[in-house]
């Protein structure tokens, strides 16, 4: 890989990992509705801005529901899951969690579109994948290192991140839109919706006092994190490849944990390294990084990587066109949106 693209890959990484810690600081003056509404107005204006410089447009309104679908599962939901959890548990714990997305995601993309198989690799790594997870979240402690619920609102958050990957890539990957594109009209649609739901449910009156710190942290939250985030992640698709990408997954936790414990003080007990460590193994194993036994090698097929599809040809048509089969269009890539996904 180019050098160039060696340092996008590590800026993302850290960017999506350094995340956590952005949004445990701006919580001190912000509700977690209020943040995610935020980091989504700043990160839209960041990448509407991008977009405009490149004379880019927004998709037809055509797609534009499954944009607003997907915006909830991409944006609203875990973005505000992710404030709740780290009102109840640390930075270093919802980076971790965060790690598990890809797993979540092959799972569900076996479920749900016919091109991706139950394999015996696949279901090997969601399993141990899954016990990593549980080792993560450590349900047998009981020394105040983060409430269980907080911890489960941040699974719930990699979860819909899955939910979202897997819809865009079965609903909005036909019509062939242009990875920014899509990125501004989530972002976009997801800002409206959480201003909404703000407005009409815990109203706009900041839970804290607005100092500089917070101020910055969701500043940065959604300027860098969200917006250029996405784009670093959606030129790195077209230079290196969707699996070279997908990579990035291994490094986010690591970030995490050395952000959390070195900025906020976090203490990092053992079953944190320990069960990060068990994910990144199985969804390595998932993703065809790692050999599977010999005796279950022989009639496996080569494992996908993690569904952290292409970036269309913008030349391409903005519709699906009739001589193509149904199943055939269902099944292509669609640009990685969230990847954030963090």
């Amino acid at each position: 890989m180019h050098p160039v693209n060696w340092a996008r890959f590590g800026l993302l990484a850290a960017l999506w990992g350094c995340s956590f810690a952005f949004i445990k600081v701006s919580l001190d003056a912000f509700a977690p509705l209020q943040l995610a509404f935020g980091r989504l107005l700043v990160g839209a204006l960041v990448v509407g801005l991008i977009l405009a410089v490149t004379k880019g447009s927004f998709p037809d309104r055509a797609v534009w529901g499954h944009i607003a679908v997907a915006s909830v599962f991409g944006n609203v939901v875990p973005f505000t899951l992710f404030a709740v959890g780290e009102q109840h548990t640390t930075a270093t714990i919802a980076g971790v969690i965060q790690g598990a997305t890809p797993l979540v995601t092959l799972g569900l993309a076996a479920a749900a579109i016919r091109t991706e198989k139950p394999t015996a690799r696949k279901v090997t790594g969601l399993v141990i994948g899954f016990v990593g997870l549980v080792v993560v979240v450590g349900p047998w402690r009981t020394d105040g290192f983060g409430s269980i619920g907080g911890q489960l609102a941040c699974v719930g958050a990699a979860v819909s991140y899955a939910i979202s990957f897997v819809y865009l890539r079965r609903f909005v990957s036909p019509y062939k839109i242009p990875a920014l594109a899509v990125t501004a009209a989530q972002l976009t649609s997801a800002m409206v919706i959480t201003g909404l739901i703000t407005t009409f449910s815990i109203g706009w009156d900041l839970p804290g006092e607005l100092t500089a710190g917070p101020l910055l942290s969701l500043l940065v939250l959604g300027g860098a994190s969200t917006g250029i985030a996405f784009v670093l992640m959606n030129r790195l698709i077209a230079d290196a490849g969707p699996t070279t990408a997908s990579g990035v997954n291994y490094l986010v936790p690591v970030f995490s944990v050395i952000v959390g414990a070195a900025a906020l003080g976090e203490s990092v007990t053992w079953n944190v390294p320990v069960g990060g460590a068990v994910v990144i193994a199985a969804l390595a194993l998932a993703e065809g990084r790692l050999p599977l036994p010999a005796s279950r090698r022989t009639a496996e097929p080569p494992a996908a990587a993690a569904p952290v599809p292409p970036v269309p040809d913008p030349a391409e048509p903005t519709r699906p066109t009739d001589q193509v089969d149904r199943a055939d269009r269902t099944d292509r890539a669609q640009p990685a949106v969230a990847q954030e996904a963090c």
